[in-house]
C-alpha cells in the first residue's frame, strides 16, 4: 500500500475538528504547515489489521490518547469500570455488539501502550511518537491506581520514539519538519518532548530524578521525583531518570505566547466530525466553546493541569477571540450561546500581560462577546477560583448577573485547613469571605443564583472524623448543593505521592484511607446529613 500521509493520528475515540479537542488542533497546525495528514479513529485494536487501512505514513504515527488519562477515564474513583465514554458515539465506552468487558472498550486502558504496540505488530519499523496528557503523566515513573503499582516510563513500555510533553502543536511540527529533513527521532533533542537515551545527557542544567528501580523499591521517593520536576520547572532545565542502563531524558518545556495562541485558534476549524456524522456528547457539550487561555498558576497538588499545560498563563488576544465569534455565528448549529469561554480556572485570562486598568481583563472579554451582534447568551462553565474572585467583586457579579444558569459552580475541595494546605488551597476561612460576598451580590439580583461547591473525599490528609462535621461547615456557609467525589490517585501528581508514601510532602507521616468502602461511607455520610443535596437535585 503507497504512502499517501505524512503523518498519521490513531486515537480511541472520535475524531472532532475543533480546537477544544487534541487531534483537531493537531491536524490543523500540521496542515497548515504544509503536511498531509490522515486519522485512524476507534480503531478494532486488538487486531492489528486496523491499523493498516490508510497505509504506512511517511514520517510517523502519532497517537493521541485524548484529554483525560484512559484508566481515570476508564473507571471511577471506587475501581468500577464506567460504562459510559462521552467521547464516543452515543457515549457507549464499548463496541457495538459486544460482551462488557475490558477488552471490548474502545478506549483500551493505558491506550498509548495498547495502540502503539499494535502499531508495531502492524508495521515494523515505523516511527511512534505520543502526546496528551496521559503521555505527560506517565513519561516517568508513575503510581498506576487501578493496577495498584509502579509502572516504569511509558517511553518504554510502548516502544515510543518521542514523547511530546503539553499542549504539543510546536514540538509535533518541529518533529515533522526535522523527520522530513532526513533526522531520525532518536537523534532529536526538541523543547517540550522526551526520549530514551543510551547516555546521561551532557552539561549541568537537568535535575536528575531518583531512579526507577529506587521508585519501585520505595514508593515514597515519588515525593522526591514530584520535587525534582518542580525544581527543574522553576529554573528552566530538563530532568533525567534512569531505568536500569537507559535513560529518560525529558527536556525544558516549550514555551509559547500569544501569538502562537491566536495562530492556532483562527485556523479553520469545522466543528464537527467527519461525514456529518452525529456527535459525541463530548463535542455536544463543546460545540461552542471558546479557549480563552491556557496554563493554570494555581499548582492545586491533585491537579494534572499545571503539569500538562504550565503553571504559566498565556492568553489569547481580545481579537483572536472575537474571530472566533464572528465564526461561530456561520456555523449551521449556531442558536446563539456560548456555553464557556475560559480555561482551566476562567478569571486567570489576562494574567500573563498586567494592566493599569481596575478592570479585569476577563470581565472586558466577556463584555465583548457578549456584544457581538449573533450572541445571545454567554456562560461561564469554567469554574472561578473563590480566592481570585475576593480580589474581583465586579467581576463576580458581573459572571452572576450575566453569565451564571441556575448555580456558581466554586471548588473549595474541603472544609479543614490541614488537608487544604497539603491540596494546595487556600484556608477556608477564605471561602468563608467569598461565599458573605456571593450572598450579598445574590440579594441585589431579581434572578436568585445558589451556590455549588466541589468536594474531594479522602485527599491523603484527611480523617475520617473530618467528614462528619463537612456538611454543617457547608451549610453555615450558605452552601447546600455539593457535588462531592472520592479522590483519584492520578498518575504523575503531588497527591499521588502523598497518597501511596502516606507522607506529606516533608516527610511527615499524614493519615491515608485506602479502603474504598470506607471513603464511600464517608461520601454518603456528606450527602446524608442536613440540608446538604447532590448538585442538580432538589
Amino acid at each position: 500500500m503507497s504512502e499517501t500521509y505524512d503523518i498519521i493520528l490513531v486515537l480511541p475515540y472520535r475524531f472532532s475538528d475543533h480546537p477544544s479537542f487534541p487531534e483537531g488542533i493537531l491536524k490543523r497546525v500540521l496542515e497548515y504547515a504544509g503536511f498531509r495528514v490522515g486519522w485512524i479513529e476507534t480503531p478494532l485494536w486488538q487486531d492489528p489489521d486496523s491499523f493498516k487501512i490508510l497505509g504506512r505514513p511517511r514520517l510517523f504515527f502519532a497517537i493521541v490518547p485524548g484529554p483525560v488519562d484512559s484508566v481515570v477515564l476508564n473507571y471511577t474513583a471506587s475501581r468500577r469500570r464506567r460504562r459510559e465514554d462521552l467521547y464516543q458515539s452515543g457515549g457507549s465506552a464499548y463496541f457495538p455488539d459486544s460482551a462488557r468487558s475490558a477488552s471490548s472498550r474502545i478506549r483500551p486502558d493505558r491506550s498509548v501502550m495498547a495502540l502503539s504496540n499494535q502499531i508495531r505488530k502492524a508495521w515494523k519499523g515505523v516511527h511512534i511518537i505520543s502526546g496528551g496528557m496521559e503521555t505527560t503523566l506517565r513519561t516517568l515513573s508513575h503510581f498506576d491506581f487501578q493496577q495498584e503499582r509502579i509502572r516504569r516510563s511509558i517511553l518504554l513500555d510502548a516502544r515510543l520514539d518521542l514523547a511530546v510533553m503539553g499542549m504539543g502543536e510546536h514540538q509535533v511540527v518541529a518533529i515533522a519538519r526535522a523527520m522530513r529533513k532526513g533526522t531520525a527521532p532518536n537523534e532529536l533533542c526538541l523543547p517540550g518532548t522526551a526520549r530514551i537515551m543510551a547516555q546521561h545527557p551532557p552539561g549541568n542544567q537537568w535535575e536528575d530524578l531518583p531512579c526507577f528501580e529506587a521508585v519501585q523499591k520505595d514508593p515514597s521517593l515519588l515525593l522526591e521525583l514530584q520535587r525534582g520536576i518542580s525544581r527543574a520547572a522553576s529554573r528552566g532545565y530538563g530532568y533525567v531518570q534512569q531505568h536500569a542502563e537507559r535513560f529518560v531524558v525529558v527536556f525544558p518545556h516549550s514555551v509559547y505566547s500569544t501569538e502562537d495562541l491566536d495562530r492556532i485558534y483562527d485556523l479553520p476549524y469545522e466543528r464537527c466530525h467527519p461525514e456529518g456524522t452525529g456527535r459525541s456528547p463530548a463535542l455536544t457539550m463543546n460545540l461552542f466553546s471558546i479557549t480563552s487561555h491556557r496554563g493554570c498558576a494555581g499548582a492545586c497538588a491533585f491537579c494534572s493541569i499545571s503539569r500538562h499545560q504550565g503553571r504559566q498563563v498565556i492568553s489569547r488576544s481580545p481579537e483572536s477571540v472575537m474571530r472566533e465569534v464572528e465564526t461561530l455565528s456561520h456555523h449551521p448549529a449556531w442558536k446563539g450561546i456560548v456555553p464557556d469561554v475560559g480555561g482551566a480556572t476562567a478569571e486567570m485570562y489576562g494574567m500573563d500581560h498586567p494592566t493599569s486598568s481596575s478592570t479585569s481583563p476577563y470581565l472586558n472579554l466577556l463584555r465583548g462577546v457578549r456584544s457581538h451582534h449573533s450572541v445571545r447568551q454567554v456562560f461561564v462553565g469554567s469554574g472561578v477560583r473563590h480566592d481570585l474572585m475576593l480580589r474581583q467583586p465586579d467581576l463576580l457579579e458581573e459572571i452572576m448577573r450575566h453569565h451564571c444558569g441556575k448555580f456558581l459552580r466554586v471548588a473549595p475541595e474541603h472544609t479543614h485547613d490541614d488537608v487544604l494546605s497539603l491540596m494546595g488551597k487556600p484556608r477556608f476561612d477564605s471561602f468563608r469571605n467569598f461565599s458573605r460576598l456571593f450572598h450579598s451580590i445574590n440579594r441585589s439580583l431579581k434572578r436568585k443564583i445558589e451556590l455549588a461547591a466541589y468536594i474531594v473525599i479522602g485527599h491523603p490528609g484527611e480523617e475520617d472524623a473530618y467528614t462528619r462535621d463537612m456538611a454543617g461547615i457547608l451549610e453555615e456557609s450558605g452552601v447546600h448543593k455539593v457535588d462531592a467525589q472520592i479522590f483519584t490517585p492520578s498518575p504523575g501528581t503531588l497527591s499521588t505521592a502523598m497518597y501511596v508514601s502516606g507522607q506529606d510532602p516533608g516527610g511527615k507521616s499524614i493519615p491515608v484511607c485506602r479502603d474504598i468502602h470506607s471513603l464511600e461511607r464517608r461520601k454518603a455520610r456528606l450527602y446524608g446529613q442536613k440540608k446538604i443535596r447532590r448538585k442538580g437535585t432538589s
